[in-house]
């Protein structure tokens, strides 16, 4: 692991491929909270257009080759501006604009083509650009960071690969985008010290994952990302990490192809690790209000009838929460070059998941899951996908239990796509062999119920397997969020958690018995929202400060413009190295009543009076007054404000 850091040296345009309102025609890239960001993309076809200029003998293993099923050994994500983390947090608990933001980093500047030595018509562009100095501190370059993963072997080759990267950006012939550019290797690891029960037949690992970066994970649709990262996605990275360092050996085959290991999905958490599970089809919402409804304990007392909700997540508290997605913007390569988009999944927010089987075969996953990078969903090597492990715990697995009363009302909901085999090879997705897989075959769902409340969900899977080249077969399932309704007939004990059906290794098959009054009966539907604390308050006083010096420029420029007074502009400098001289504005303003030329008497009380300057004595006080007298100075010699 290591970081490229890209130093400024010029003005900067990531260009996003995009305009904004019809007044720019070319805009920087930039993430949903205005900071300014280089797309790990294009800073890694950047990287190898310069590695195939110094001819590195390195270039398909660094960077893999197109159409293979293999990736190169680079791996690499957005680059960010400095102190990034802590910007960001600030931004989201003080509310900043998204415009706010980006307007702070970036200005615009215009350009027009040349013909006959005059601007061409209609040729006028107006491009957003990220200023070459900091506007932090404005002392300090604009510095961006970038997560690299790469083989050791490689290391010192990619060292001299970053060195040689100049420009980045658009217009990089024109002036823009002059970078320094180097490889900083990380020497710290955050570790994660596990103590469990060694005597155990089988383990659980539970554990939270923070994104990065926004991570794609394609569904129904090859450009709409999934809302949650599958069982599929993550057995497939525990499976090539194992290989990077061990054969494909009988222990291989016994955690990842034999059921031996169940993988869950990840589903939205946050960074506490609070278990959200997909919503069950027995809370629904009134078409038009934001109450969520327990169905399974609610009594209509209305004409409006509530439907079951169609997506989302939920824990108990009957709360609906919706992970973060944004649709971002690409260019594709090659001679048919086309801007297209992908939705994916925001970074910042935080999912949680489990893995459990026999105790030999976790030890080994652990160890994986504490050295590696984790990295899920398409685009690995650049832009996509990059993780964090924010929590881990492991435990010797234990059943937990539910105690049902005859009499009572309780649930089975599916926590993930269901695969029941049938007994031609194919999958049954009745509710008949659904209640025979739990074990409730005897049980009549809704028995004596006048509201009927069960209800399955079905989808269809798909994919593709790109070692083969070709589509994968299309799958009915018994879909997350199915629920079936039941009373018991006599007293109960269920498991509180079960595994059933085919494919449990890959996310399929969780089931989950709960009470249908565990469900809170009304509760408010809520967005889900990055659970962060923030006590800096650095970028909110240097926007504040900002927008003050932009209000104070435009004052300065009106009050000249209706200036009526003739000065020349060797009393304007004069004035100005008064002001320079001047410890505070009651000091200046002494110095002006004690000068005796009446005229400049008399224009500086005009000047003090009229520029309502005392409102910025306690800070921009001698900026304004300069400002003014050096806009005075620039129209005696026949300037225009």
């Amino acid at each position: 692991m290591g970081r490229i850091e890209i130093t400024l040296k010029s003005d900067l345009c990531t260009a996003s491929g995009d305009g904004f309102s019809s007044v720019i025609d070319t805009d920087v890239s930039y993430d949903r909270y205005g900071f300014p960001v280089i797309g790990g993309r294009r800073l890694k076809g950047c990287l190898k257009q310069v590695a195939e200029y110094i001819d590195s003998p390195y270039i398909k293993e660094i960077f893999g080759e197109t159409g293979k099923s293999f990736s190169g050994s680079l791996k690499i994500s957005n680059a960010v501006i400095k102190d990034y983390e802590r910007l960001k947090k600030e931004a989201i608990i003080s509310g900043i604009d998204c415009k706010k933001v980006i307007s702070f980093f970036t200005y615009t500047r215009s350009s027009t083509a040349i013909e006959n030595d005059t601007a061409k018509d209609n040729s006028l562009r107006i491009t957003r650009v990220v200023k070459h100095y900091s506007p932090l501190n404005k002392n300090e370059e604009l510095t961006f960071f970038a997560d690299v993963e790469i083989d050791d072997k490689y290391k010192e080759e990619f060292k001299d690969i970053c060195k040689a990267l100049r420009n980045i950006g658009y217009k990089r012939n024109r002036g823009y985008g002059a970078v320094k550019c180097r490889f900083i290797e990380d020497t710290e690891r955050k570790s994660f010290v596990q103590k469990f029960d060694e005597s155990a037949e089988e383990l659980q690992i539970t554990y939270t994952i923070r994104l990065k970066s926004n991570i794609m994970i394609p569904g129904k649709s090859s450009d709409e990302t999934l809302e949650y990262i599958p069982g599929t996605a993550v057995i497939g990275f525990f499976a090539g990490e194992y290989l990077k360092t061990n054969p494909e050996d009988d222990m291989f085959d016994e955690i990842f192809q034999k059921n031996n290991v169940r993988f869950s999905n990840l589903y939205i958490s946050d960074k506490n690790g609070h278990e959200y599970f997909p919503a069950p089809v027995i809370l629904g919402k009134i078409k038009g209000e934001s109450k969520i409804f327990n169905l399974a304990e609610y009594e209509n007392k209305s004409e409006k009838i509530p439907k079951p909700v169609k997506n989302g997540y939920c824990d108990f508290s009957s709360h609906i929460v919706n992970p973060l997605t944004e649709t971002v913007y690409h260019h594709s390569t090659g001679n048919d070059s086309t801007l297209y988009t992908q939705t994916s999944l925001c970074e910042g927010q935080y999912f949680r998941g489990t893995i459990s089987g026999k105790a030999e075969y976790i030890v080994k996953i652990l160890d994986i899951l504490k050295n590696s990078s984790l990295r899920f969903g398409r685009s690995k090597t650049a832009q996509y996908s990059n993780c964090e492990l924010a929590d881990l715990k492991c435990t010797a697995l234990k059943t937990e239990t539910i105690n049902i009363k005859a009499g009572t009302r309780f649930i089975a909901l599916m926590l993930s796509d269901i695969l029941i085999p049938d007994e031609m090879g194919g999958y049954d997705i009745s509710v008949n062999s659904l209640k025979k897989a739990i074990g409730l075959e005897n049980l009549e769902c809704d028995k004596g119920e006048e509201i009927k409340r069960s209800a399955l969900r079905y989808k269809t899977l798909m994919g593709y397997n790109t070692k083969w080249n070709i589509q994968k077969p299309h799958l009915r399932t018994i879909a997350a969020g199915s629920t079936i309704v039941f009373k018991a007939e006599k007293d109960m004990e269920l498991p509180r958690k079960m595994f059933i059906g085919a494919r449990q290794n890959e996310g399929f098959g969780q089931v989950m018995f709960c009470l249908s009054n565990e469900f809170k009966t009304e509760s408010e539907s809520k967005n889900y929202i990055i659970s962060e604390t923030s006590d800096s308050h650095v970028l909110a006083d240097y926007i504040q400060k900002n927008h003050e010096l932009e209000k104070m420029r435009t004052e300065a420029v009106n009050f000249v413009s209706g200036l009526k007074k003739d000065i020349n502009s060797s009393q304007v400098g004069r004035y100005i190295m008064m002001v320079k001289q001047s410890d505070s504005l009651l000091m200046f303003k002494s110095m002006a009543s004690e000068i005796k030329s009446e005229k400049s008497k008399s224009f500086l009380d005009y000047l003090i009076k009229h520029s309502e300057v005392d409102k910025y004595r306690n800070n921009l006080w001698k900026e304004y007054l300069i400002l003014i007298l050096t806009l005075i100075k620039y129209s005696n010699r026949g300037g225009k404000q």
